[in-house]
């Protein structure tokens, strides 16, 4: 099974597209942090949640919860198709679009500066992670 969220992000991918730190709580969770850079008053993918089978079709779509919403900002979560950024033997799937539970970020109105959100991505197969995204809002 591959995972990925929101991001790059992740793309909100966040075991393969959430790229950056990797690390492991006291609670034996997961954690992934990226940061990204977005444009003030813009929409932006922070990334894909999928699970994929060997063949590239979708398994299930993972559930993602918002732990942390951001404060200078609203983050959409939304189940669509998308492209998995894979890497190994999933990185023939990319050309393939899979249903997935993909999160957005747009920052509130004039707001430039850091923000930050936290979700936990949940797999059908009982593995959870979390994810930090570390945002920087330009203008």
């Amino acid at each position: 099974m591959k995972k990925a969220f929101i991001l790059p992000v992740a793309a909100m991918s966040v075991g393969a597209v959430l790229a950056g730190c990797t690390t492991t709580g006291p609670d034996g969770l997961k954690r992934y942090q990226k940061t990204i850079t977005v444009a003030g008053g813009e929409r932006t993918r922070l990334g894909a949640a999928f699970s994929l089978n060997p063949d590239c079709s979708a398994k299930a779509v993972p559930e993602v919860r918002i732990r942390e919403a951001p404060k200078h900002g609203k983050v959409e979560s939304l189940r669509e198709l998308a492209f998995p950024n894979s890497k190994g033997e999933y990185k023939k799937c990319a050309s393939t679009k899979v249903p997935a539970t993909v999160g957005y970020y747009t920052p509130d109105k004039g707001f430039v500066g850091k923000d930050r959100v936290v979700v936990r991505t949940s797999y059908k197969n009982g593995v959870v992670d979390e994810g930090v995204i570390n945002i920087n809002v330009v203008e």
